[in-house]
């Protein structure tokens, strides 16, 4: 999976812009904090974080607009340039000592950042192809916040060195910025894709049709809302963890560096735990890593509760909140690229940046309302945003139950099976195409389902579709029950069923033997699959799954359940063969899944 030509001077230029805002806003802070030691520190960070996170908001309509009218290329490098003033004039601010007009550049670079962000977000899709988008990603936030950590780190170390002349430290800025506007011109140039759409004069009223637009379509938007309330959970935490070290680790003036570097550990975590997210999803985006990240930001919130009387615990638990919050984000992003059509990633984007401008405000005003209105002490909030998070995975897996069924599919192929895949790109990534496994044991549908980047709809014996455990699964995964028993009617019901979804663009997958074989040898294929395909015009994609007999689920030893396992994780592969003719019959079919088991 090779990334094309110049993705590496894009990482570059996306690293030193998040290397650079965070630099600045580290060194804002550390100046209200040591330098000027506000009383009123809170409500000063408080505020910044407030003004910064507004042209998320009020210009995401105008930065959607461009990127999907412009080459994006082209917007990145304009809008790079832009930001060597803007430090300029941050410098201009730490001379001047005023804290108005460090927040008003603040402000500026927030903008600049809002312009950058959807034509940065758009080139991946444009640039990748489909099956490298997810390992695009999480390159991207692991080198995102790999910066994120250096500019808090450095920003540490200058304003230790010029802790007389702060200023001083504000130039460093000034030097990135340049060398950003270098990295950017580097980037390959894309093609303006041209959309049609009207400028938004009035920013409120296209903000209002972006969410409308995007509410239309449901599973982006759902999407959208769970990546804005990582933003808004990052806000508070970032925010509240610099008071958590002043004033509950008791880190002076002395330790700038150890008190910039505890957003710095979550940040590492969350470079780590994007590298961890690209390779457990493989080709595909799994969106079963964001209820498991959702849980680990829940169980980190619970533990910086506990952990004020020790820097080296608070710094791990920011670090394993950190690697959640890269399974939690990476997934939700590549899926938003993934989704959205060919002439409309920039505004789906864009918009999903306007979400994301909405919760970091709402973000800001909880913690001015925690720490300043209600005067909760930093564990606290810590406290109260892990119960919020705990809340947030409830309602995902409640609203979007998908979500969860991807994530017990992902646990159960993950810790019992170790899962090789060969051929999945012969399933194509949209359209109709109908799966014809082999049949080794009970939970090969959840195999075959974990291995693919589409929702599968999967035909299966009533009996067992009616098991009072299975039955609401089953549902939400809009499985197809099939009862030989129940007569031919009913099987052609089923059948047609199957048929309509293959009509609807759907993928379907049927076990043509029938039933599970009980000697580890493939039984016939019936002609089942025949009557579903017959006048339909998609490939059949025949698969083999090689090894699973003699694993926990199988009839090996004339028993499934109750026996130990042989090892753990359960090594077997999963073979997607050639797409076949919609017409191929049911023997030559048995043939071809035969021959996958010959490769091996």
């Amino acid at each position: 999976m090779k990334l094309p030509r110049g993705f590496s001077a894009f990482l570059a230029t996306e690293s030193l812009d998040a290397f650079n805002g965070n630099l600045f806003k580290m060194l804002l802070q550390l100046f209200v904090l040591q330098f000027l030691k506000a009383p009123n520190a809170e409500a000063i960070i408080s505020q910044s974080a407030l003004v910064f996170t507004i042209p998320f908001v009020l210009f995401g309509p105008w930065s959607g607009y461009l990127a999907d009218r412009y080459a994006k290329t082209s917007v990145m490098r304009t809008v790079k340039l832009g930001e060597v003033p803007i430090m300029i004039l941050g410098v201009v601010g730490f001379y001047l000592a005023s804290v108005p007009l460090m927040i008003a550049v603040l402000f500026c670079l927030a903008t600049q950042i809002t312009f950058f962000a959807p034509a940065k977000a758009g080139y991946i899709p444009e640039a990748c192809a489909t099956e490298t988008i997810s390992k695009a990603n999480s390159l991207v936030s692991m080198t995102t916040f790999v910066a994120i950590i250096g500019g808090m780190a450095l920003a540490g170390q200058v304003f230790g060195v010029h802790a007389a002349k702060p200023a001083l430290a504000a130039w460093y800025c000034v030097g990135i910025a340049v060398l950003g506007v270098a990295t950017v011109w580097l980037i390959p140039r894309t093609a303006a894709k041209g959309a049609a759409e009207k400028f938004p004069w009035n920013p409120l009223k296209g903000i209002w049709e972006d969410l409308v637009f995007l509410k239309n379509r449901k599973s982006l938007f759902l999407a959208g809302l769970a990546h804005s309330y990582f933003w808004l959970l990052g806000l508070i935490f970032t925010t509240n963890i610099l008071v958590y070290g002043k004033k509950l680790l008791l880190l002076g003036e002395t330790q700038n560096t150890q008190l910039s570097l505890l957003p710095a550990f979550m940040g590492i975590g969350i470079a780590a735990g994007s590298l961890l997210a690209g390779r457990w999803s493989g080709k595909k985006v799994e969106l079963g890593l964001v209820p498991l990240g959702g849980l680990g930001l829940a169980a980190a919130g619970f533990g910086l509760f506990f952990s004020t009387s020790s820097y080296v615990a608070t710094s791990v638990i920011l670090f394993i909140s950190g690697v959640f919050g890269g399974l939690f984000i990476v997934p939700l992003y590549s899926f938003l690229q993934f989704e959205a059509g060919e002439h409309e990633k920039g505004r789906v984007l864009a918009t999903v940046g306007v979400m994301n401008g909405l919760f970091l405000v709402l973000g800001s005003l909880l913690y001015r309302l925690f720490s300043v209105t209600m005067g909760l002490q930093a564990h606290t909030i810590c406290l109260v945003m892990g119960a919020v998070s705990l809340g947030v995975v409830v309602y995902i897996c409640t609203v979007i139950p998908e979500y969860l069924i991807r994530f017990l599919s992902w646990l159960l192929a993950h810790t019992i099976y170790s899962i090789k895949i060969v051929g999945a790109d012969n399933v194509p990534f949209q359209g109709p195409a109908l799966l014809t496994p082999n049949h080794i044991s009970y939970v090969d549908a959840v195999l075959v389902g974990a291995t693919l980047q589409r929702f599968i709809k999967f035909l299966m014996f009533k009996k067992i579709y009616d098991f009072p455990i299975l039955r609401q699964i089953c549902r939400i995964m809009e499985v197809i029950p099939i009862a030989p028993y129940e007569g031919r009617e009913s099987v052609a019901r089923s059948l047609q069923t199957a048929r309509d979804k293959l009509s609807q663009g759907e993928v379907v997958c049927i076990f043509p033997e029938g039933r599970i074989t009980r000697d580890g040898a493939m039984n016939e294929f019936r002609t089942g699959v025949e009557t579903i395909m017959k006048g339909m015009t998609c490939p059949i994609v025949p698969v083999y799954l090689h090894n699973v007999w003699g694993s926990v689920f199988s009839f090996e030893g004339g028993k499934v359940f109750w026996k130990f396992p042989r090892r753990l994780p359960y090594k077997v592969t999963i073979i997607y063969g050639e797409p076949l003719d919609p017409a191929t019959p049911a023997a030559a079919l048995e043939a071809a899944v035969r021959r996958l088991a010959e490769q091996i």
